[in-house]
C-alpha cells in the first residue's frame, strides 16, 4: 500500500503538496503525520469533505510499502509515522524543498529542489505530465505556494513559484479564498509577542551586515511565531533577524536573512536547526534566553561572510574629464572609453559629475564648445573604500545619481557605477540599462501610500472621479495617474482641484470613455495627444498620453512622443512637480516619485531635473522664481548656479515673447507677487521681460498697495471680474514714456482689449491729480471724467490717489454708481409729448447725473424735472 504524507504541524505548503502528490499517485492514500496548524486546521473544518486525507489510527500502516513524503525528509517531523522510517523494505519517493541535513531519510526518487514552496515541485509534474486540475484544487495548491512564499515577496522566492502561480491562476484558482486564510489577523497573543520583541530588539553590526536580535518569554505557546518575525523584520529592516521565544520552557527560535553573507540554516545548525539559508527555526530545551543570544551571536560572527564593499566592486583606475575641456571633448572620451558618466576633476580634487546625456543635449543645443564645467552636476555623493554595498544602493536611490566616486584619503582610487551594483545584486549575466531605477525595498512601505491624505484633504466628489477614472482605465487595460501641481499641493496640504491625469496607453481612448461614462464630453487634441473631459457643469479634467519631449534648440517648443509614466515625469520642470498617484484600483492611492520630489518639498526646495534643464526651456527660470516665492521655498544652490549661466547666456532672449508673457502673467496672478518680482531683478531676469522699466522705491510703495485696493473693490464693489495682473502693469508702466508704452504693447501682442486699457491707462494719473486738487468736483463731474473707464483703471486710479478725501469721494461716487438707476424711460417722455430722437439719450443722461449728484429720488422729481426743462427750453422737441 503506497502513502502520501508530510510533516507534523501540517502547514499549507505540505497540504497542498499532499493534494498535488494524490493527482500524480491516485491510489496512494492521503495520510496527516499528526497536528495541522491553526489555519489549515480550519481551512479543513470547512473543506475536509472534499479532500478525503485520514489520520494514522485510520490506516492499516503494517500494510504500508511506500511513503510519498513532501515538504519534508527529516523523520523527526513525521509525528505518528516516525515508526514506519525504521521499518525495512519500505521505499521513499521525496519531494521537498528544504537543504538536506542528517538523518534525512534516503529516497528512491528524489526532487528536491531549491525553490520557494514544495507545492511548486509538484505543480510542475503536473504540468508536463498534463494532468488536468479543477478550480477547487488549484486554490489549494495556490494557498501553498502564497504561505511559503510570503505572497511571492520572500526573498527564497524563485520565477518558478511566480510560473506555477501562473498555471494555477489559468486553472481558477480562486484569490479571494486564498487571501482569507493567507491574511490571517494577529491574535491578540501574538500582538503581545510583537510589542514585546520590539521593545528587546538590538542591532549588531557583523562583518558589515545589520543582525537584529529580539528575545521575549511568555507562558503560554503562542502559534505563528514566524508570522510575527516576519512582521517584526518589515519593521525594523536588517539584514538578519533572529527572535528567540521562551514559551511554557522551551525556547522556539526563527531565523530570516535577506543576505547571501548570512545563512541562518547554518548559524542555527549547533541547536538542531533546519531550514534553508534565508529561513531556519528550531527548538530548545534547558537553556536560558541569554545563553542562546550569546551563542547565536557568536555563531553569526563566525560564520558570517564580510558584506561586498566599493572596493570590491569599483572601477580602478578611474577615467576623468577636466573641468575646461569643452562638452564635445568630455563626449569623445566617454564614446571612447564606453562610459555613460565621468568625474569631473580641476587638478586632483573631483569637482563635479557629466553624464554622456549632459553631453548629447549640450551638442543638440550648439553648446559643444562650452566648458565642462559650466553643466557639470557639482554635488558630488562620494563614498569611502569600505562603504558596504547596501550603502552604496541607498545613496544611488536616494541622491538619483549613477555613480559614486571613491576616495581615500583625499584621492579619487575608483568609482562604483549602478551598473556595477545592480551586476552585484543579479549577477554577471544580467543584461542590465544602466538607467534602470534602483529600488531599496526596506524603504518602500506606508508612507508612500497616499490613501489617507486623499480622503483627508479632497472632496468627496473629486476623490469619486478619481475613482472610477482609475476603473474605467483598468477596464481599458491602460494605467492613470494623477499628477502635477494637484499632487504636490496635496502633499502640501494646499487646496487645489485642477484635475491632470496621465495615461499609460491611449490617452484619447481614455478620455473618451471616462467622458462617457461621467455624461460629459471630451475635447481632443489628436497632435499633443491631449483631452479635456468636460462634465455637465463645467467640471474639467485634463487628460494627457504618457509623454517623452525633447527639444530641437534652445528655447524651442518641445517635440513630442509616447512613452512610460517615468518618462513623462522626466520631462517636467521642477522635482515637486515629478510626482504621481495611482488611480488603479489594485494601486489606486500609491505615490510614484521617481526624483525624490517629496524629499525635496519637505527641505523646502526648488530643484531642476538635469543640467541643461534651463538650456532647453529657459521659462523654466521663471516659474523657479514663481514656486519659490510662493512656497516660501529655497531655489537649491546648483540649480541657481545653472539658471544664472542660463541667463548669462542670454538664453532667455531666445524666448518668444507670447512664452515670456505667458510666465510674467502667472507670476502677477499669484497671491503677491512681488518677492517674485524681486527676485527677477535680483538674479538679471528682468531685463529680458520689460528692460525699459526700473523699479524704483515708489514703484514697489505702490505695487504693495495693489492686494489691499483689489481686496477693497471685491469686497464693496462686487463681481467686476478683476484682473489684477493688467493693475499690476498698469503700475509697472505708469513712469514711461508713450512711446515705450506703446512697444511694449506691439512686442507682447496683447490682446484688444487689455491694449486698450494699458494704453488709456496713461490718462489716470492725471485724472488722480484732477481729483485730488479740484475738491468741488461732484459726482456727476466725476462720471463724466471715469464713467469710460474699465475696472483696472478704477483700482489703478485709487493707487494714485494720495489723499484719503480723495479716495472717500471716489469711493462715494463707485458706491452710487451701483445703486444709481434712471426710474423714467422712453415711454414716459413719449407722454410728455417728445418726440423720439437723440434728445431721448440726452435726457436720460442728464437724469443719471442727477440722481448721482442728489437732485431727484423718485420717479415723479424726475418727472418734474423733465418738464421744468421743457419749460425752461433746455429740452427741445427734434421733431
Amino acid at each position: 500500500m503506497d502513502i502520501i504524507t508530510s510533516h507534523n504541524a501540517l502547514d499549507f505548503d505540505g497540504l497542498a503538496a499532499i493534494v498535488a502528490a494524490g493527482k500524480l499517485y491516485p491510489s496512494a492514500l492521503k495520510v496527516f503525520a499528526g497536528t495541522l496548524s491553526k489555519n489549515v486546521k480550519k481551512f479543513m473544518g470547512l473543506y475536509k469533505d472534499h479532500l478525503s486525507i485520514r489520520y494514522p489510527r485510520e490506516v492499516d500502516l503494517g500494510r504500508v510499502s511506500r511513503i510519498i513524503l513532501v515538504d519534508t525528509r527529516n523523520p523527526n517531523r513525521l509525528g505518528q509515522l516516525q515508526g514506519l522510517c525504521r521499518r525495512p523494505g519500505i521505499e521513499f519517493y521525496v519531494y521537498d524543498h528544504h537543504p538536506a541535513s542528517p538523518g534525512d531519510v534516503a529516497g528512491v526518487l528524489e526532487e528536491v529542489h531549491e525553490v520557494g514552496a514544495t507545492t511548486t515541485i509538484l505543480v510542475e509534474k503536473l504540468i508536463s505530465e498534463k494532468i488536468a486540475v479543477t478550480p477547487f484544487e488549484a486554490t489549494i495548491l495556490a494557498l501553498g505556494i502564497y504561505e511559503d512564499t510570503g505572497s511571492l515577496l520572500f526573498s527564497s522566492t524563485t520565477w518558478r513559484d511566480a510560473a506555477a502561480v501562473s498555471f494555477l491562476l489559468s486553472r481558477g484558482a480562486n484569490l479571494s479564498v486564498v487571501s482569507v486564510f493567507i491574511e490571517e489577523p494577529f491574535s491578540d497573543e501574538q500582538r503581545y509577542l510583537l510589542h514585546k520583541l520590539m521593545e528587546t530588539s538590538h542591532h549588531y553590526h557583523v562583518k558589515g551586515a545589520d543582525v537584529l536580535v529580539a528575545t521575549v518569554e511568555v507562558d503560554n505557546f503562542v502559534p505563528g511565531l514566524d508570522l510575527v518575525t516576519h512582521r517584526l523584520a518589515e519593521m525594523e529592516p536588517a539584514d538578519a533577524v533572529f527572535v528567540i521565544a521562551m514559551m511554557e520552557g522551551k525556547a522556539n527560535i526563527v531565523a530570516r536573512s535577506r543576505t547571501s553573507n548570512i545563512k541562518v540554516n547554518e548559524v542555527l545548525s549547533f541547536v538542531g536547526g533546519r531550514g534553508h539559508e534565508k529561513a531556519a527555526s528550531a527548538m530548545v530545551k534547558g537553556r536560558s534566553l541569554r545563553s542562546l543570544t550569546e551563542e547565536v551571536m557568536k555563531r553569526v560572527e563566525e560564520s558570517a561572510r564580510p558584506s561586498l564593499t566599493a572596493r570590491d566592486i569599483m572601477s580602478t583606475p578611474v577615467k576623468t574629464v577636466s573641468a575646461h575641456l569643452t562638452m564635445e571633448e568630455a563626449g569623445r572620451i566617454m564614446l571612447r572609453y564606453g562610459h555613460t558618466g565621468m568625474p569631473v576633476v580641476d587638478g586632483e580634487n573631483v569637482v563635479g559629475v557629466i553624464s554622456r546625456r549632459d553631453v548629447d543635449k549640450a551638442r543638440m543645443h550648439d553648446l559643444g564648445h562650452a566648458p565642462v564645467k559650466g553643466y557639470m552636476s557639482r554635488t558630488v555623493i562620494s563614498v569611502a573604500p569600505e562603504t558596504p554595498v547596501k550603502e552604496l544602493q541607498r545613496l544611488m536611490v536616494e541622491h538619483d545619481v549613477g555613480r559614486l566616486p571613491v576616495i581615500e584619503e583625499g584621492r579619487l582610487v575608483g568609482i562604483v557605477s549602478r551598473t556595477d551594483i545592480l551586476r552585484t545584486l543579479h549577477g554577471e549575466d544580467e543584461e542590465i540599462e544602466d538607467h534602470e531605477v534602483l529600488y531599496v525595498s526596506d524603504e518602500a512601505g506606508s508612507s508612500d501610500d497616499c490613501r489617507e491624505i486623499l480622503s483627508q484633504r479632497l472632496p468627496s466628489r473629486i476623490q469619486s472621479l478619481l475613482e472610477i477614472a482609475g476603473v474605467v482605465a483598468e477596464d481599458l487595460g491602460f494605467m492613470v495617474y494623477m499628477v502635477g501641481g494637484i499632487v504636490r499641493d496635496l502633499l502640501l496640504g494646499v487646496p487645489n482641484y485642477d484635475i491632470d491625469l496621465v495615461v499609460e496607453g491611449e490617452g484619447l481612448v481614455f478620455a473618451r470613455a471616462l467622458a462617457q461614462r461621467l455624461g460629459g464630453r471630451a475635447r481632443v487634441h489628436e497632435r499633443f495627444q491631449t483631452a479635456v473631459v468636460v462634465l455637465p457643469d463645467g467640471f474639467k479634467i485634463d487628460v494627457a498620453t504618457a509623454r517623452t519631449e525633447y527639444y530641437e534648440f534652445p528655447a524651442a517648443l518641445p517635440v513630442v512622443h509616447r512613452s512610460s509614466i517615468r518618462e513623462d515625469l522626466y520631462r517636467r520642470d521642477f522635482t515637486i512637480n515629478t510626482m504621481a498617484i495611482c488611480l488603479n484600483p489594485g494601486r489606486f492611492g500609491e505615490l510614484i516619485d521617481y526624483f525624490g520630489g517629496r524629499k525635496d518639498l519637505k527641505e523646502g526646495l526648488i530643484r531642476i531635473l538635469y543640467n541643461l534643464s534651463f538650456v532647453e526651456d529657459p521659462t523654466r527660470i521663471l516659474r523657479a522664481i514663481r514656486f519659490e516665492q510662493r512656497y516660501k521655498f529655497q531655489i537649491e544652490a546648483e540649480t541657481l548656479r545653472l539658471a544664472r549661466d542660463a541667463i548669462d547666456r542670454r538664453l532667455l532672449g531666445k524666448l518668444s515673447h507670447k512664452r515670456i508673457l505667458h510666465e510674467l502673467i502667472l507670476i502677477l496672478e499669484e497671491k503677491d507677487p512681488l518677492p517674485a518680482l524681486r527676485r527677477m531683478d535680483e538674479i538679471g531676469v528682468w531685463e529680458y521681460v520689460m528692460p525699459e522699466v526700473r523699479l524704483d522705491s515708489e514703484t514697489w510703495i505702490m505695487l504693495r498697495r495693489v492686494p489691499r485696493v483689489l481686496g477693497w473693490l471685491a469686497e464693496r464693489w462686487l463681481n467686476i471680474g478683476l484682473r489684477s495682473w493688467v493693475v499690476y502693469l498698469l503700475v509697472i508702466l505708469q513712469k514711461l514714456p508713450d512711446s515705450a508704452v506703446e512697444d511694449i504693447v506691439h512686442r507682447y501682442r496683447f490682446d484688444r482689449d487689455v491694449t486698450e486699457i494699458l494704453l488709456m491707462g496713461r490718462e489716470v494719473p492725471g485724472l488722480a491729480v484732477e481729483i485730488e486738487e479740484i475738491r468741488s468736483l461732484s459726482m456727476s463731474d466725476l462720471n463724466k471724467k471715469l464713467r469710460k473707464l474699465s475696472g483696472e483703471h478704477i483700482a489703478f486710479l485709487l493707487l494714485c490717489l494720495n489723499r484719503p478725501e480723495s479716495w472717500e469721494r471716489v469711493a462715494r461716487y463707485l458706491e452710487l454708481k451701483q445703486d444709481v438707476r434712471v426710474k423714467v424711460n422712453g415711454y414716459d417722455l413719449k407722454a410728455l409729448g417728445l418726440r423720439e430722437g437723440p434728445v431721448y439719450q440726452k435726457i436720460l443722461s442728464d437724469l443719471y447725473d442727477a440722481n448721482l449728484d442728489g437732485l431727484v429720488k423718485t420717479y415723479d422729481e424726475e418727472i418734474e424735472l423733465v418738464k421744468k426743462w421743457i419749460s425752461e427750453g433746455r429740452v427741445k422737441d427734434d421733431g
